[in-house]
């Protein structure tokens, strides 16, 4: 894992246990672990994704108009996505822009609904196959049991992360 071999990686959190006694290594190594792997998971569907002209963010958003085949509002979008509105906006312009999305006004016109262009449509059913694939590839060496236990785990660290953004 990472640029330090595993001797190396032990000297440097023993020496940070000896400056900060209060650390706990396990947590910090856990730590260190996950974020290089989801960093590298991240880095993987990006560059598989980009192929297709879609990045994690778009696919987010394009996502739910291909499943659930309707037109959505930005605050639904946003929603499903889990991001803010200004976010929102912003990546609507631009999959807008690439000719993927486009808006309409709803019957009463103070609200906007977003849906896939055909061209979007293309792109979804050109970019799910490979991407499920994909996806079952890097998680093969999963039993069932692995899944359910790695869930429940990063819904720890979720609990985990509220505390940290609380405190």
């Amino acid at each position: 894992m990472g640029f330090f071999s595993e001797d190396e990686r032990k000297v440097r959190m023993r020496k940070l246990s000896e400056l900060f006694p209060q650390l706990e290594l396990d947590s910090l190594r856990t730590l260190i672990t996950f974020l290089h792997t989801s960093h590298e998971v991240y880095n993987a569907i990006s560059g598989k994704l980009s192929g297709y002209g879609l990045s994690v963010g778009k696919l987010k958003i394009v996502m739910p108009l291909f499943v659930h085949a309707c037109s959505l509002t930005p605050s639904e979008l946003a929603h499903y996505s889990g991001v803010t509105r200004s976010t929102m906006t912003s990546m609507i312009d631009g999959l807008e822009r690439d000719g993927i999305i486009k808006r309409a006004s709803l019957d009463d016109r103070r609200m906007t609904a977003i849906h896939l262009t055909e061209k979007g449509r293309e792109i979804m059913n050109a970019t799910l196959p490979e991407y499920a694939v994909s996806i079952s590839d890097m998680m093969r060496d999963f039993t069932a049991e692995d899944h359910e236990l790695f869930i429940g785990l990063l819904q720890k660290l979720t609990s985990g992360l509220e505390r940290f953004k609380d405190s």
